[in-house]
């Protein structure tokens, strides 16, 4: 159902609009072929203006999500055939909002948490005020139940300990840190993508035959003040994902 918009945000009211109609559709609450509700609705229904909702409506319209029918409404459209493949534009995009810019539901199971040593380098980033430590979360991320990567993020112990604490399947990290912090991610000039050969371990969590050919991609990762904010690397199955650099 239609989430509450947070107005602390950066990120605009038409997006946020726009990122909860798409997950909507993603979720199977507005089908193709269904009619959405009307501006005005939809304006009563997140408390914006229709200026606001007519933005994100038109915006959905360009992407081809939706189409406007003189006089009939707003409809979903049906989905493009085609590879089951994601294409991310961004590597630091949450992949909630990739999964559901691509039309499937985005999941996510807890494999680990726990404050735990940094990896190589990592001390670096955070320029050694968490004494070698920090929160690492491992989570296999998952588009309508099918297993696409394992993501291995380590977070400042101090400003992010409450992720020790959080119920983390299922949710997107970035939207739980955006409403606890107010702080988002941003890409760094640290963010190296390479190929790997799934090992044991990675094969079992992403159901696929070892030595399967993934992505690794590692990066350091800053909050829009400047401020180092996590440490990541990501497992990505090759075959049903592709990145735009």
């Amino acid at each position: 159902m239609p989430s509450e918009l947070n107005p602390r945000s950066s990120s605009p009211l038409y997006q946020q609009v726009m990122d909860d109609i798409v997950h909507d559709i993603a979720s199977g609450l507005y089908r193709p072929g269904e009619k959405i509700p009307s501006e005005a609705d939809l304006g009563d229904i997140y408390d914006v203006s229709r200026i606001t909702v007519r933005r994100a409506v038109e915006e959905l319209v360009k992407q081809g999500k939706l189409t406007k029918r003189q006089g009939k409404g707003t409809f979903v459209n049906e989905a493009e055939e085609g590879p089951s493949s994601f294409q991310n534009d961004d590597i630091v995009q949450s992949f909630s909002v990739t999964c559901e810019a691509n039309g499937v539901v985005p999941g996510a199971v807890l494999v680990t948490r726990e404050l735990a040593p940094l990896p190589d380098g990592g001390a670096a980033f955070f320029g050694g005020a968490c004494d070698g430590r920090a929160v690492r979360v491992k989570r296999v991320r998952t588009a309508d139940g099918r297993p696409l990567m394992v993501e291995d993020n380590f977070f400042d112990p101090e400003r992010y300990q409450f992720l020790l604490e959080s119920d983390l399947d299922g949710c997107s990290i970035f939207r739980l840190i955006e409403e606890r912090c107010g702080l988002v991610p941003r890409n760094s000039d640290s963010c190296v993508l390479s190929m790997e050969r799934a090992d044991i371990e990675l094969a079992g969590l992403l159901q696929v035959p070892e030595n399967e050919p993934l992505f690794s991609v590692r990066g350091e990762y800053l909050d829009q003040y400047g401020n180092p904010m996590f440490l990541g690397i990501q497992h990505v199955v090759g075959k049903h994902y592709s990145f735009r650099l």
